[in-house]
């Protein structure tokens, strides 16, 4: 869902439960969150001071990328 994200997730090597242990929640509950879509503000906020990236660009989607916002 949030190509950026996972791509950080990725990129950092980190498992769900570190996911999940950056916004204070279980690894389960992570894992809902991501197939959901459904983070609350604080949990956005801390992903983006965790990557130092902006929310624009971590939590786009997939219909943003045909939108020109990933230049």
């Amino acid at each position: 869902m949030y190509v950026n994200l996972l791509g950080q997730k990725a990129y950092f090597h980190l498992s769900d439960e570190d996911m999940g242990n950056i916004i204070c929640v279980s690894r389960n509950t992570y894992s809902q969150k991501i197939r959901s879509g459904r983070f609350v503000p604080s949990e956005c906020q801390a992903f983006c001071r965790y990557f130092n990236k902006s929310f624009d660009y971590l939590f786009a989607t997939e219909m943003d990328a045909g939108k020109g916002d990933f230049q």
